[in-house]
């Protein structure tokens, strides 16, 4: 994915990696730690929702580097014509920048970024287990 310039490419376009990125992720760690199917389907949908992900997109934003913030940004103003009704559409918006972020830190092979994202995802749900 070297050739794929994030200042080019449409938010929603990332926003649809960032997706499957996230997901995954968020999944390997749980995984990791040995919970059943039923508890690992729980977690998972704790951190893979608008609502959350609207609360971590403004956690981050202010830890980004400019590039970032600018890819969030204006991933967040792209034209959402439906959201769920689970969420606001100020909340989807902020989780398809998020989304957005998520496969910009995975095309510039930020790891790190991707992992303080689950890190901050995870940190609460960790006392339930």
């Amino acid at each position: 994915m070297d050739n794929v310039d994030l200042r080019e490419t449409s938010g929603l376009i990332l926003a649809y990696l960032g997706d499957s990125i996230w997901e995954l992720n968020i999944r390997k760690y749980w995984i990791s730690k040995g919970l059943n199917l039923r508890n690992l389907n729980k977690k998972v949908k704790d951190c893979v929702n608008a609502k959350k992900q609207s609360k971590l997109y403004r956690e981050l934003f202010p830890r980004l580097d400019k590039e970032f913030q600018m890819l969030g940004n204006r991933s967040k103003n792209g034209n959402i014509k439906t959201f769920p009704r689970s969420c606001n559409v100020q909340e989807y918006r902020e989780a398809t920048a998020f989304e957005a972020l998520i496969a910009g830190f995975y095309i510039k092979n930020r790891m790190d970024l991707i992992e303080l994202a689950v890190n901050l995802c995870v940190e609460e749900k960790e006392n339930e287990i």
